[in-house]
């Protein structure tokens, strides 16, 4: 296969899966959030670990929702996002839960529906101000009026989004209040009520509702600072344990003199004789461009820091302050080694990006190995 690879720790998932339960009480149902390949983590292992473990599953599209029913998950599988009209009747069939927030695709949704006798589960999207998808919270009660119209929909639940729980908390609190200023003008009774992502859920209880929905903080990344150090003084003890640790393996050593040019465009220039290592990973594994000449890699324990630009597949590491170095040996791009670590956190801030997206783009094709 691959000289780069994807270590995932299954005891670290299941631990951040269950500071959460334990936080929210057994009242208020997790929805782990598989979508995107499990933010880089895989979406089939996760979702076969957390699923006995939990009721619901949640996912960005109906494709993955479909490719969960196949791996034989069972549980409640809601679509965060989007319904693609091509596999509309295969996710009614298999009694996806669907996000609903345009009366066009309401009306497709109950047509289909009507057709397979089988009654369409619905959530209402409303859109409390991150202004994405979603109904305006002045529109949703002519909304859920003409839903109600349609007789092969049923309406399972209503939910929002935040924009900025990882860092705004008076902006958060006013979607909230908005959120719950259509819930008390519903009505009908809508069974499930949902909010809270890894963020809100730490900073603001009261989007709890009956369903929380777990993204970041079930691969063990928090959303941001001010939430990680908001959480450790609200519930001392809360801890996440990030799950991802991510390796390539030296394929050259040499050494070079002073004044050296190193990589594509001769951007590094060695100031002294140095020892260099070309390591097995790129841009297209996702080891991101502009991490070139400012990151760290862990090779024998140690940080080693990374000359030149990273290429498609290579990239070239100083390892002069590691002794025997060999070709072979295992390089900690993301991850821990010995006493050191590089986390999501430190390399997202080198290139001004967050840890979600760092981790989600590494590329789905590299090997995952699930370690206990």
């Amino acid at each position: 296969m691959y000289n780069s690879w994807v270590e995932i720790s299954r005891s670290a998932i299941i631990h951040n899966l269950a500071q959460y339960q334990r936080l929210v009480g057994s009242e208020v149902a997790v929805m782990p959030i598989v979508k995107s390949n499990a933010y880089g983590h895989g979406m089939a292992e996760i979702a076969r670990l957390v699923a006995p473990r939990v009721k619901w599953l949640g996912v960005v599209s109906l494709g993955e929702a479909l490719e969960l029913r196949r791996l034989g998950i069972k549980r409640r599988i809601f679509v965060l996002s989007y319904v693609s009209q091509q596999y509309l009747s295969a996710g009614i069939k298999q009694r996806i839960d669907l996000p609903i927030y345009d009366l066009e695709s309401a009306k497709l949704i109950n047509a289909v529906a009507g057709r397979l006798k089988i009654k369409a589960r619905l959530h209402i999207k409303v859109d409390t101000g991150a202004t994405r998808v979603g109904i305006l919270t002045s529109q949703v009660g002519g909304f859920v009026q003409q839903l109600t119209t349609l007789p092969n929909l049923k309406m399972e639940g209503i939910y929002s989004h935040f924009a900025a729980s990882e860092e705004n908390q008076k902006y958060t609190g006013l979607q909230l209040k908005r959120f719950q200023q259509v819930l008390a003008d519903l009505k009908i009774e809508i069974p499930t009520r949902h909010f809270a992502c890894s963020a809100a859920i730490l900073v603001e209880p009261k989007a709890h509702f009956n369903l929380i929905r777990l993204g970041l903080g079930l691969y063990g990344l928090w959303p941001s600072e001010l939430v990680r150090n908001l959480a450790q003084k609200k519930y001392p003890g809360f801890e996440l344990k990030p799950a991802l640790t991510w390796k390539t393996t030296i394929i050259q050593v040499k050494t070079i003199s002073a004044k050296t040019k190193i990589g594509y465009g001769c951007s590094y220039t060695a100031k002294t004789k140095m020892k260099i290592a070309v390591i097995a990973v790129g841009y297209w594994e996702g080891y991101d461009r502009h991490l070139s000449n400012k990151t760290e890699v862990l090779v024998g324990n140690k940080r080693c820091p990374l000359v030149g630009r990273i290429c498609m597949n290579i990239s070239m590491i100083d390892v002069s302050k590691v002794r025997d170095v060999k070709v072979g040996q295992e390089v900690v791009l993301l991850g821990k080694q010995g006493r050191e670590e590089i986390t999501a956190e430190e390399l997202a801030g080198r290139i001004g990006t967050i840890n979600y997206e760092l981790v989600t783009r590494i590329n789905p094709i590299l090997e995952r190995r699930y370690l206990d």
